[in-house]
Order: C-alpha cells, then sequence, then structure tokens
C-alpha cells in the first residue's frame, strides 16, 4: 500500500482556529476533563472499550477505504464523524436514524477553503487539523449519498470515495468549482457539537471512554503490529492524521485507525478487537506514543452530529422504527 499522508504542521493556524471565539473549536479545560473521567469506572480489569463496536452493530459491511491523495485529515475527521453517530445511535440511543458513514470530500475541501475563509486554495495537498475541526463545527459533515439529485451538480454525488474529486474540492473548496455554497448549506444542518484539543493520553482516554473519538495528527511513524497487538515505532516521520478509537486496559494504549485500506492486515494479533475490518486498518498505540502524537497541538475529540434525519417512532412495538 502506497503511503499518502496529507498533516500539514501549523501551530499559529490552529492558535488562531482555537481563540476564534466564533468557533466551538477549544481547548478542553480541567473542569471539561474532570466531567469526562466522572462518567467512566477506572479498572485494570476490564475489557477493552472499542466504539468500532458501534459501528459494526449498525453496518456490518462497513470497510476502511484508502486515500487517494495527501488528504488524510479528512479521512480521520470523516471517521470521527461516522464513530461518533454510531455510538450516539447505538449505545447512548439517541433517536437517530443511521444513514450511513460520512465522505471525506467535502470534509478536505471546507478545511482548505470554507475554514480559513478563502475563495480557494493550491492544488497542492494537505490541511491541518483545527482547521477540519472548525469545518465540521461551523458547517457539518455530509454522508455518503448522492446530493447531485438535490443540487443538480454531477459533481456532488459523494457515494464512492473519488480521489480527483477531493482534488478539485481541495482547490475550490466543499461543492466544488459551479456549487456556489449550496453544499455548505447543506452541511450546517448536521454540524459536529464540539471539537476540544486534546494534549494527554488521559485526556484522549477519558474522551473515548465517554464515546467521543479523536483525530489525531502527529509527524509518529509506525510499524507493523507485534505480537501483543501494539504498533512498533519507527524513526521515519509520517506527517499523518489518523484517528483513536479504542482505549486498552491491561497495557495502557488507544487503537489508532489508518486511512491506507488493509495497511496492517489481520495476521498479526489485535487484543480486543474481533472485526476483522478494524484489524485491516488498526493497531494499538501505548501511553507514551500517544501523549508524544497528542504534543503536537493539533489533536480534537469530537462530540458528536447534530441534525441527523430522526428515526420513525412506532408506538405498538416500542422505540425501535425505520433504519437499523
Amino acid at each position: 500500500m502506497a503511503q499518502q499522508f496529507g498533516w500539514l504542521e501549523d501551530a499559529d493556524g490552529v492558535d488562531e482556529v482555537i481563540h476564534d471565539p466564533t468557533t466551538s473549536v477549544v481547548e478542553m479545560n480541567n473542569a471539561q476533563f474532570q466531567e469526562l473521567k466522572s462518567w467512566t469506572t477506572p479498572t485494570t480489569s476490564k475489557p477493552p472499550v472499542v466504539l468500532f463496536d458501534a459501528l459494526q452493530a449498525l453496518q456490518p459491511d462497513w470497510f476502511r477505504g484508502s486515500q487517494g491523495i495527501g488528504d488524510c485529515v479528512s479521512w480521520a475527521y470523516e471517521l470521527g464523524c461516522t464513530l461518533a453517530a454510531a455510538v450516539d445511535i447505538f449505545v447512548k440511543r439517541e433517536p437517530w436514524q443511521w444513514s450511513g458513514p460520512f465522505a471525506t470530500e467535502p470534509i478536505y475541501g471546507g478545511a482548505r477553503v470554507e475554514a480559513l475563509d478563502k475563495k480557494t486554495a493550491s492544488w497542492s495537498d494537505g490541511a491541518y487539523g483545527a482547521a477540519a475541526a472548525k469545518f465540521v463545527t461551523r458547517f457539518g459533515a455530509l454522508h455518503r449519498i448522492d446530493y447531485s439529485l438535490a443540487t443538480g451538480l454531477a459533481d456532488q454525488d459523494l457515494r464512492t470515495y473519488d480521489a480527483d474529486k477531493a482534488k478539485r474540492w481541495g482547490f475550490y473548496g466543499c461543492g466544488g468549482k459551479h456549487d456556489g455554497g449550496q453544499l455548505d448549506n447543506v452541511a450546517k444542518s448536521q454540524p459536529v457539537r464540539n471539537a476540544y484539543r486534546v494534549k494527554t493520553f488521559e485526556e484522549a482516554k477519558a474522551a473515548i471512554e465517554s464515546g467521543f473519538p479523536v483525530a489525531v495528527c502527529s509527524d509518529q511513524g509506525f510499524g507493523p503490529r507485534k505480537a501483543d497487538g501494539f504498533a512498533g515505532t519507527i524513526r521515519k516521520p509520517w506527517h499523518h492524521a489518523m484517528l483513536f478509537g479504542g482505549v486498552r486496559y491491561d497495557h495502557d494504549g488507544l487503537l489508532v485507525s489508518n486511512s491506507w485500506g488493509n495497511s496492517w492486515g489481520t495476521k498479526a494479533p489485535l487484543p480486543g478487537v474481533e472485526w476483522d475490518a478494524v484489524k485491516k486498518c488498526s493497531a494499538w498505540v501505548d501511553d507514551r506514543v500517544v501523549d508524544n502524537m497528542l504534543s503536537r497541538g493539533d489533536s480534537f475529540v469530537l462530540t458528536g452530529v447534530d441534525g441527523l434525519r430522526r428515526r420513525r417512532i412506532d408506538w405498538s412495538g416500542g422505540w425501535e422504527i425505520e433504519g437499523r
């Protein structure tokens, strides 16, 4: 699998987003951290928390695709939105209808253009995490469905990932050259509630235990999974975005998922994970490595997606309804 990256480290850009009073992208403060911790029951004997379990229950045919350009940041944020919605629906029993995963191309274009208040970007690849966090909170997340029926623009069929479309939208913004803001307005109906910056293993762990995934941007490189399921580290940097979506307790660590399709395989053990689709793209990362990754200052907890279609209640048969 060819290694595609795409994280652009921009500390000044991150700080500008975090200190923008008009966004929901903020630093996680101690009160919020303590509140998250209060929702969990600390123990070293319980099995891992794996947010993918909710996704497997809702969409058992899910698989991790592979980025075709340097748009990894959008893949991390798409998966974060997808897992947050799945947990809300399946675990927290929110009254939303499951409509499938979200799309990467709108987030990529939005992080490079709309979030930065630009008319166009450049044709080079890449984005930084805070810009994606700003887009999904100020605008929102769009599903992998065909929006062209509503907008009349054939380019807005998002049912299948298209690297060429990602490239174009990375220049013109969410929706492409002729969109005129139509898809931005659709996205605004489904905003991510909040994005909180996290800088430590303990903060990310508490967030995941509360059902909130963490999009992580760093320059940490990894090798194959070892016998204990943890990925070996390498010196070659990966300027890359991935997703933390699980917590392990027998050895402190988080589950990290890549955007390179079947990049880690299924032969090496991955304790706590049974789903082959997740084994193919994921590995455990120990707490010290997590702290190093988060110290780059461009990683954010996503707290869920609002505005999703409500399920229809069947009063004669209980709460279960249309959809899954």
